[in-house]
């Protein structure tokens, strides 16, 4: 009887602990969540903060010793639903995509255990810097002689300088590049172009382009080579009038030409898939004909942004066409002044426009537009 009694209470334990280990509704015991964790850095509020930043953020610990992942949201979103990184097995993260700049932005960390359970920490803000200015120039005696009205791109991972005009020989027709702004090499002293001056220069199908142009009468000629040393004329008379002081960009895989100046202001716009053959989108865009303006890309469009025009005005519209036919005007009267032979880029998703010419007074003011 004793041992009976002994073998019926060793059951009821053994059920009893059994009963403990599950759910009120008979299952297994749930999975419980890491625990809660705060975000270190970047800290909240913070200004002034690298394009790449450091994140970083507490432990999770899991009750069950579960192993814990980490995804990062950053984002402009009042609650961030843009994903960065996942996966992060460590409690920091540095992206190597960098951040826009001038851009705020909240971030969080969801910690993840092995069975799928999550917890999110808290929310942070902050803002990116701005531009890095330099506080001396990267060279001040580059090879090339001193010149304006030259043409500059990106290519093959190089800085280009084109043509231009300088004091002592009107227009030139040399060909220059570097690796980091400070070594310069020359591709060509004399391409097979003509001198010239306020030609247009850009990158297309992996080669470099120039456009028309002054050598003392406007050019419509094309050009290209795929090395900046030997050059190929792609045609000797496009269609379009002899012209400077236009903008060319690429847009919708195609070469594009808008604007300039053959003895009066054009509002023309032209393209081509090959350089070789030329359409015009429109004779007559809705913006008034002019010179010196600048032209980009940007939000799926062109854009078309001051210039100087036939009546002797420097403008401050800026425009944009989706398919260079139909233009719309953005704004008539930007709040920089009416300009002309100043610049424009985009960066970090911003429509730059950068100094140029007011009526004789040259500006070195920046303006960024999103």
């Amino acid at each position: 009887m004793k041992n009976l009694f002994k073998y019926i209470t060793v059951i009821l334990i053994t059920i009893t602990i059994f009963n403990c280990s599950k759910n009120d509704d008979g299952g297994a015991a749930p999975n419980q969540a890491p625990e809660a964790f705060a975000l270190i850095a970047v800290t909240n509020n913070a200004t002034g903060v690298d394009v790449k930043p450091n994140f970083s953020w507490q432990e999770a610990v899991d009750p069950e010793n579960d192993a814990v992942s980490y995804s990062l949201y950053v984002g402009n979103e009042a609650d961030p639903t843009t994903l960065l990184a996942e996966n992060i097995s460590s409690t920091n993260y540095q992206p190597t995509e960098r951040l826009l700049m001038y851009a705020n932005y909240n971030w969080k960390v969801v910690a993840k255990d092995s069975k799928g359970a999550t917890t999110t920490s808290n929310m942070f803000s902050f803002a990116t810097r701005g531009l890095n200015m330099p506080t001396q120039a990267v060279t001040t005696n580059a090879p090339f002689s001193e010149r304006y009205l030259h043409s500059s791109v990106m290519f093959d991972n190089k800085l280009w300088v084109i043509a231009g005009r300088d004091d002592g020989s009107p227009y030139n027709n040399d060909v220059w590049y570097s690796a980091d702004g400070i070594t310069w090499t020359e591709a060509t002293t004399n391409a097979p172009f003509s001198g010239r001056q306020y030609h247009s220069s850009v990158v297309f199908d992996n080669k470099l382009w120039v456009i028309a142009g002054s050598d003392g009468s406007y050019k419509k000629d094309v050009w290209y080579s795929a090395d900046g040393t030997t050059w190929t004329e792609a045609t000797a008379s496009a269609p379009f009038s002899g012209r400077g002081g236009h903008s060319s960009v690429v847009f919708d895989n195609k070469l594009w030409v808008i604007g300039g100046y053959d003895g009066s202001s054009k509002n023309d716009v032209w393209y081509s898939a090959d350089g070789i053959s030329w359409t015009a989108a429109t004779a007559s865009a809705p913006f008034s004909g002019r010179e010196g303006h600048s032209s980009v890309v940007f939000d799926n469009k062109l854009w078309v942004i001051g210039g100087f025009d036939f009546d002797g005005a420097q403008k401050n519209d800026v425009w944009y066409s989706a398919d260079g036919i139909s233009w719309t005007e953005a704004t008539a009267n930007a709040p920089f002044s009416g300009r002309y032979l100043h610049s424009s880029v985009v960066l970090d998703n911003k429509l730059w426009v950068i100094a140029g010419n007011d009526d004789g007074s040259l500006k070195n003011d920046v303006w960024a537009f999103e």
